[in-house]
């Protein structure tokens, strides 16, 4: 049936198909670690299904990088049925980050980041566990048409997540998503910089908006990066666009993000801005980069 077609997006759930605190912290970005000049880069790791979200004390996927649960509630709304309204917000876009400690020999505790992934979550008798498609009946869940096509397109925007830089303290990667800018439902590429203090294992995020200029080449935009604080927890306010409606069916632009995730924005310079659109770095270039985004943060305070 044609409203099969509800698609949840990465990250703000752009549905293109329907079926501030800040952490107290001092936090600089340690320049990367890493064994050689060549960065691991691909598709970021998927998160096994049953995993919980508040996972703190656990070997796998023991830091909540961020949970993003989304809102339908600005523009043609009601162009949305309240059922799909409700069933969108049931399942949450999760982040999360495997942090290792170790002592070294001279008795220092350090800490390191194996590993980013991301997955769907949702409610399992009160505890927030990644959940898949396959997976849905056998964690218990009861889950209608919508929410299983949520999982469904969630899973293959997932695929889309490219991890443009790993290394034991930081990581980066690219999500497509379509933004409201200027009354319209533009395509962007959300850049996510994750990041550890080794010697105190506390975390953060930057993260901003990449667009492709006329050669296709990607470029930031006139906005300031968002720095996050660990483990945030976010309600995504979702835009609807009865114009990108054909015959009631929303076609892919009829969702749109309306803002980055909430946090202290961190303006950046122009040589900021010419490293945070790489498509990808050399140890050298993430150096820069890191340089360059410690200047913002210090600014900025």
């Amino acid at each position: 049936m044609k409203s099969a077609r509800t698609h949840a997006a990465w990250h703000g759930l752009d549905l293109r198909r329907v079926a501030s605190c800040l952490i107290a912290v001092s936090l600089s970005i340690a320049h990367a670690a890493a064994q050689s000049n060549t960065l691991p880069h691909g598709v970021l790791s998927r998160i096994a299904a049953g995993t919980p979200v508040d996972n703190s004390a656990g070997q796998r996927w023991n830091r909540v990088v961020m949970l993003s649960r989304p809102s339908i509630e600005r523009g043609d709304v009601d162009a949305v049925s309240k059922t799909i309204r409700d069933a969108t917000a049931s399942v949450m876009v999760t982040i999360l980050a495997t942090i290792e400690s170790s002592t070294n020999a001279q008795g220092e505790v350090r800490f390191r980041m194996t590993d980013v992934g991301v997955g769907s979550s949702a409610e399992i008798d009160g505890e927030w566990k990644v959940v898949t498609l396959e997976s849905a009946n056998q964690l218990g869940l009861s889950f209608g048409f919508i929410q299983r096509q949520l999982l469904y397109e969630n899973d293959k925007q997932f695929r889309k997540l490219q991890l443009i830089a790993k290394t034991t303290t930081l990581a980066i990667f690219d999500a497509p998503t379509i933004m409201l800018r200027n009354g319209q439902h533009r395509d962007y590429q959300m850049r996510h910089f994750v990041w550890i203090d080794s010697s105190s294992g506390a975390s953060a995020t930057l993260v901003w908006l990449l667009e492709r200029d006329a050669q296709g080449q990607l470029r930031t935009i006139d906005e300031p990066a968002q720095w996050l604080p660990a483990g945030l927890k976010e309600k995504r306010v979702i835009h609807v666009d009865r114009d990108e409606f054909t015959l009631g069916i929303p076609g892919g632009r009829a969702f749109a993000l309306c803002e980055l995730p909430p946090g202290k924005p961190i303006p950046m310079n122009a040589e900021a801005q010419h490293l945070a659109a790489l498509p990808q770095y050399s140890m050298d270039e993430l150096r820069a980069l890191t340089t360059a985004l410690n200047r913002a943060i210090q600014t900025s305070k």
